[in-house]
């Protein structure tokens, strides 16, 4: 990713940017109170709880993209083997990821495949490292 890519903002619509603009508020809030940050606190310290308030939400929207994208693995999947269909595992593995943000734990779809005798995880063909 470029250095003006990673400046650019999300295209938001009017709503979604009132939504973003109230998150950003109460996560203000939550860091500094009602009144904001004390008169004696400096840019550094305003801008480490903006990193650490980004990071939380990196990591919450990694949570609920994966969440999302797991589900499009609850049908039979072809086995990487030997291509047989396999019904998921009714509970997924859960994976601990080490992200730039910190750690997000992947609920990763499994299945089975009784031929090969080996699971496997249909959205690794899917997610890039």
């Amino acid at each position: 990713m470029s250095k003006d890519a990673r400046n650019q903002d999300l295209d938001l619509s009017l709503e979604k940017q009132r939504q973003f603009d109230q998150l950003v508020a109460l996560l203000a809030q939550q860091g500094f109170g009602d009144d904001g940050p004390p008169r004696e606190t400096t840019f550094a310290e305003i801008e480490q709880f903006g990193h650490q308030a980004g990071q939380m939400v990196a990591r919450a929207i990694d949570a609920q993209l994966t969440k999302q994208h797991a589900a499009h693995f609850t049908e039979e999947q072809p086995c990487p083997t030997c291509n047989e269909k396999c019904p998921p595992k009714e509970s997924p593995h859960d994976l601990p990821l080490q992200t730039e943000d910190g750690e997000v734990t992947l609920h990763e779809p499994a299945c089975n495949c009784p031929t090969c005798r080996r699971d496997f995880f249909p959205s690794a063909y899917s997610v890039g490292d």
